[in-house]
């Protein structure tokens, strides 16, 4: 009897939690694989919480050695987000970023020193696209909020779309399948090359 009580109790909590999605990128910088970004994204009642790691290995000239790792944790609520915090290392640099909503507006700490934007802040969201719509967007590695411009593009032949986001020294070019789903990312660095995201796949059929 009991059993049965805590099984009918159980049951409601286990339908409002959603699976996870992951999402898994392998990073090249020209025709060279040099690391991965994963994302993994989980529901919880009306939010959102989004996960990555990345991790990268490159020279720069040949010469200078590159350690990259980033992880960062987003709250996202209605389009908006709720919460962040980052760790990013490069070599022996650390940079530590978090950011809430406090008194109706999302403020951030870089190091120590606050910044307050606007109520509805958003990052760089690829994997949700018509949350790229901002006329600035919140660098979660940086803490810096950067103007942008976004431009948008269907294929008809191919079905996917292409969508060019715009900053202020580079630009960012995505590309989404028929059900707006991120497949690909390139965006040309300075001195180091281009870098692009390619999307992969589990094909264990699990």
């Amino acid at each position: 009897m009991y059993r049965l009580m805590f099984l009918v109790f159980l049951l409601p909590m286990e339908l409002c939690i959603a699976e996870p999605e992951a999402i898994r990128f392998k990073i090249f910088l020209d025709n060279n694989e040099v690391g991965q970004h994963h994302f993994t994204m989980r529901e919880h009642g009306g939010d959102l919480e989004v996960t990555s790691e990345a991790s990268m290995d490159f020279n720069v000239l040949l010469i200078k050695k590159i350690k990259y790792r980033h992880s960062a944790k987003e709250i996202w609520k209605d389009g908006c987000l709720k919460s962040v915090e980052s760790t990013t290392q490069r070599n022996n640099k650390n940079i530590e970023i978090s950011g809430k909503l406090l008194a109706g507006r999302f403020v951030v700490t870089n190091s120590g020193v606050e910044e307050s934007l606007k109520e509805c802040t958003k990052s760089f969201a690829y994997w949700r696209p018509e949350w790229l719509e901002d006329e600035s967007l919140l660098n979660v590695e940086t803490g810096k909020y950067t103007p942008v411009t976004l431009e948008s593009e269907f294929d008809p032949n191919t079905l996917m779309t292409r969508k060019t986001l715009g900053l202020p020294k580079t630009e960012i070019r995505l590309k989404y399948d028929k059900s707006s789903e991120w497949q690909s990312l390139e965006s040309d660095l300075k001195i180091v090359g281009t870098l692009r995201y390619q999307r992969v796949y589990d094909t264990s059929g699990e």
